[in-house]
């Protein structure tokens, strides 16, 4: 899911309340968002289940950390917090970069989730960096 159809999404249920501002902001680009393009189909069925949960939108922060997605919510039941675990779960099988089959990976200098391809290209990336010192 790219980017500008995610964008479409949070339009189209009238965004995402961001309150970790005085005037908490509406959400409607995932610019906002501190991930890669790979996980936003994660992330948008995610955000149609809490909302079929009875979520009130808040959203707190929505990013990657040590490879994995985090999305912290303001107030949820224990079963809205059950399915953010689960597509946490479920961000360490897919490649942030491009949303295929992926692996933690934590041999780049941080740990990301990539596949094979992502992987190679950022790990070659990494060789250079670390040669040219």
């Amino acid at each position: 899911m790219t980017d500008e159809q995610m964008n479409e999404f949070l339009e189209s249920i009238g965004g995402l309340i961001h309150v970790g501002y005085k005037d908490e902001r509406v959400v409607t680009n995932v610019y906002r968002f501190d991930h890669d393009s790979g996980w936003n189909l994660i992330v948008k069925e995610l955000i149609e289940d809490l909302i079929e949960l009875g979520w009130d939108k808040k959203i707190v922060q929505v990013k990657e950390k040590f490879g994995g997605l985090r999305f912290y919510i303001q107030n949820g039941s224990d079963e809205m917090y059950k399915r953010i675990v689960e597509a946490e779960k479920q961000s360490y099988e897919t490649c942030e970069t491009c949303g295929e089959k992926g692996e933690l990976r934590r041999d780049i200098g941080w740990w990301m989730t990539l596949c094979e391809t992502h992987y190679n290209e950022k790990k070659l990336k990494y060789e250079q960096r670390n040669t040219n010192t």
